[in-house]
This record gives C-alpha cells, sequence and structure tokens, in this order.
C-alpha cells in the first residue's frame, strides 16, 4: 500500500521550518500506517480497505479545502501541514478495531475494572459505549475462531479509538493533548450511525444480541465532532464513500488501474459474509444488493457538510445505477451462480465474485452517464 498523497495545497514557508509536534505527528503517522499496512496484507480484503484509506483521505482534503472556501469567499485557503497530518493519522487509524488480530487485541485489555475504567473515561465513553464495547469485545473473544459478529462490526470505532491509548507502541500520548483529544474525537465520531443502528436492531428483533437501546442510540455519536470542520469533513469522506463504486487510474498504452470505491467494498462484505456462512449474511445475491442499497439510502442522510449535501444526491443515483446494472439477467446469474456454488472451495467462490464484482465496475466506469 503507497503512501496517501498529499493536497497539492500543503507547503509553506511553515513547512520548513518544521515544529517537534509537527515532527511527532509525522512520526505518529509512520508508525500507524506501518501498523495498517501490517494488518491488511492478513486479509483477502486488503486492495479493497486500502483503496477505501485513499480514498477517504482524498474525500477529506477536498471537502475540507471547499467548505473553507465557502466560509472564506475570495480568500486565499490552504490544508496546512498539521491538518494534513491529522487527515492521515485518522485515515489510517480510524478502522484498525475492524483488522486488529484477536490474539493482540486480547493482549491490549486492561486486566481489571479499575484500568478498563480508567481508559473508558480518557475516551470519554459513554456508559453505553463502554457496554457496547465490552459486549462487541467479547463476543468475538467467545468465536470458535477469529471471525465476524454484528456487534463487534458495530464497534469498530471505538476499538479502534481504544487501541490508540493502550498501545504504547503507537506513541499516541507523545502527541500535543489537542492532536489526541481531536483524533479520538473524529474517530468515535465517524461512525455510520444508520447502517450499524439497524444491523444490531435486527438481531435485537430476533432475540439473538444482548444490545440495549442505549446501545442502539450510543453506537454513534457524531456529536463528538461538534465545532470541528476538519473532523465533520472526515465523518462525510468516510460515509460518502460508501456512494463511491471507484476510480480508473488512466495508464497510456496499459490497462488501467481499478481502484475499488467504497461501494464495492460493501458489496464484498455481504459477498464474503455469505460464502463463509456468517449466521446474519444475506441469503443470496439478491439479498447482497439489498443490503447495499439500504446503506446507499441511508448516507446522504447523515452528512454534516454542505459539500456533502449537495453532492450527495449524484452520488447516490450514481450507486444505485450500479446496483440495478448488477441486477441485469446475465450479470446477476453469473454472480449469483458463482456465490453459492458449495461445491467450490469458499476461497475459490470468493475468488470469482470478486473478479465478477471488479469486472462490472470497471464497465460501469467506462460507461456514459445516464439520466
Amino acid at each position: 500500500m503507497s503512501a496517501l498523497p498529499a493536497s497539492p495545497r500543503i507547503g509553506g514557508t511553515a513547512d520548513v521550518l518544521r515544529s517537534a509536534s509537527q515532527r511527532t505527528l509525522d512520526s505518529f503517522v509512520e508508525r500507524v500506517e506501518q501498523r495498517v499496512q501490517r494488518y491488511l496484507t492478513l486479509r483477502t480484503d486488503n486492495e479493497e480497505q486500502a483503496d477505501h484509506l485513499r480514498h477517504v483521505a482524498d474525500r477529506t482534503r477536498w471537502m475540507y479545502y471547499s467548505e473553507m472556501a465557502r466560509i472564506n469567499p475570495g480568500v486565499s485557503v490552504r490544508v496546512s501541514e498539521h491538518e494534513d497530518g491529522l487527515i492521515r493519522a485518522c485515515t489510517y487509524s480510524h478502522d484498525m478495531g475492524k483488522w486488529i488480530p484477536r490474539e493482540e487485541l486480547q493482549a491490549l485489555l486492561p486486566t481489571d475494572a479499575f484500568n478498563r475504567d480508567r481508559v473508558f473515561a480518557e475516551l470519554r465513553f459513554t456508559a453505553n459505549q463502554a457496554g457496547l464495547f465490552t459486549l462487541a469485545v467479547r463476543k468475538r473473544l467467545d468465536l470458535p475462531q477469529d471471525g465476524y459478529t454484528p456487534e463487534y462490526d458495530s464497534a469498530h470505532h471505538l476499538v479502534s479509538a481504544f487501541m490508540l491509548v493502550t498501545d504504547d507502541s503507537l506513541g499516541f500520548h507523545t502527541l500535543e493533548a489537542d492532536d489526541q483529544a481531536r483524533l479520538v474525537n473524529m474517530i468515535v465520531g465517524h461512525q455510520f450511525g444508520s447502517y450499524f443502528k439497524e444491523s444490531l436492531l435486527a438481531l435485537s428483533l430476533r432475540g439473538r444480541s444482548e444490545v440495549t437501546t442505549g446501545m442502539l442510540v450510543d453506537v454513534s455519536r457524531p456529536d463528538r465532532m461538534e465545532g470541528d470542520l476538519l473532523a465533520y469533513c472526515f465523518h462525510d469522506a468516510d460515509i460518502s464513500d460508501m456512494l463511491f463504486i471507484g476510480s480508473l487510474e488512466r495508464r497510456p498504452n496499459r490497462e488501467d488501474i481499478f481502484h475499488t470505491g467504497g461501494l464495492v467494498k460493501i458489496l464484498m462484505i455481504n459477498l464474503t459474509n455469505r460464502i463463509h456462512d456468517v449466521p446474519s449474511a444475506p441469503a443470496d445475491l439478491a439479498g447482497c444488493i439489498r443490503s447495499c442499497q439500504g446503506t446507499v439510502a441511508s448516507a446522504c442522510k447523515e452528512f454534516m457538510t454542505p459539500t456533502a449535501v449537495e453532492h450527495g444526491y449524484p452520488w447516490r443515483r450514481e450507486a444505485r445505477r450500479f446496483l440495478t446494472i448488477l441486477q441485469e439477467k446475465n450479470a446477476y446469474e453469473r454472480m449469483n451462480s458463482a456465490l453459492l456454488d458449495r461445491n467450490r472451495a469458499p476461497l475459490d467462490r470468493l475468488t470469482s465474485v470478486r473478479s465478477l464484482t471488479r469486472l462490472h465496475a470497471r464497465e460501469f466506469l467506462n460507461r456514459p452517464d445516464e439520466e
């Protein structure tokens, strides 16, 4: 995974005489990036996850610049080196809780209630968030072998923040106090509430979860970011990627490189869960597509910035158009057959549906726009 590209408007005299706090932030980003690279090499979806990080960072920079320009019309604005460092730090760390191997997570857990509560207090978790974190981690540790649980998926942002303050090797506490607070608020606040609330609520209605009403309410707390424009932009960049099919990196005289968007990523998560017989997984391709349609329908409702609101509905139309194409007879039958073919090993089925999904995404991006 290559380093995330910098904003073209980062620079200036202050960047030459870099402060000690900036060097500390850069070192922290480097350590977190290395950790994320190690985690992603262990995953079959490493390309999709790496592309998500790239897209979220780029979208955050664009949204933040757009918002500053909107608020300050006619004034030259730029993303400072320090703000770009915070973007990179949050981008790499916001999903670490999804990727940490189970044995590493268990090693980070406090051995007594006093130290556990001390960490929760530093992170300013509500009682409901602390309860969701505890339930989610227990559910994952109780699995016969490491795997997916909806509770843990819904608490991944809490686990990501928890990792920052408990894993001393990351050096989080060397950062300036204000940077520490902003990063934790951005990570805890970035959560896509509707998607996870619906997932947990479905479990609760079937009597298959210990999730309480309070946990459902507090699974997403965007109020943690109040007054921080950069945090708002990160929140919207992460959620807007769920409407994004992907991008093609044009290369003269060579095949274009396809970079996966968040919509393809969440479709692949649903397909993967089906292949591995996760209890809450959709039954077939139609169910996987319906799950993505629900995510697409909810995303625009959670945007916090005028920039995201303005662009959200065109993004949603494009996402819906792609999902409709996957339901066309030839595409659907081929993908659904590969998905449900139990005569093939799970890894072979996953490779097939990933290839077909990427093929349809490439074709979609090369089609002319349609009304």
